[in-house]
């Protein structure tokens, strides 16, 4: 499970997959979380943790609970033949500089508990990569999405 796929998912795991089979292939997580995305009645999401693998995976109730997210920050997993987790703001940008993903959109997202905290976003390729003190810490990204249909494209 170390090649990150853009829009498809992780190793065996791919988006689109139910609870039930992500758990077949990951087994049982360390933590469940359980929130409300907004005050829509079904826009429920539970998130999988899994805590070796610094892995995390997310099930949406308004798409039939499908898996739509993964974040991952083991510095193992590879992205288009690159280990990125762990390297510094500078060196990431000039490697996916050579991956072609559409437009990048930087937000400072600093917090007081995380005050140098940004995210380097490629809505097209539907990738977020998390930068904090000035290093990759969390890639995160779903499937792609169909702007026509306002939906995503299960692979």
């Amino acid at each position: 499970m170390k090649q990150i796929l853009i829009g498809k998912g992780i190793g065996e795991i791919r988006f689109g997959m139910s609870r039930e089979e992500v758990k077949k292939i990951l087994g049982e997580p360390d933590e469940v979380d359980q929130f409300a995305s907004s005050e829509e009645a079904d826009d429920n999401t539970e998130a999988y943790h899994y805590d070796e693998l610094e892995l995390s995976v997310s099930f949406d109730e308004i798409d039939d609970w499908k898996l739509g997210s993964i974040a991952i920050s083991n510095e193992d997993v590879e992205f288009e033949g690159m280990k990125l987790i762990g390297v510094s703001d500078n060196e990431l940008e000039a490697k996916l500089s050579t991956i072609d993903m559409g437009e990048a959109e930087r937000e400072d997202v600093s917090s007081p508990e995380s005050p140098d905290h940004e995210v380097l976003s490629f809505p097209q390729a539907s990738i977020n990569f998390w930068i904090e003190n000035g290093q990759l810490s969390e890639i995160q990204y779903g499937p792609l999405w169909d702007e026509d249909a306002e939906e995503p494209v299960w692979p």
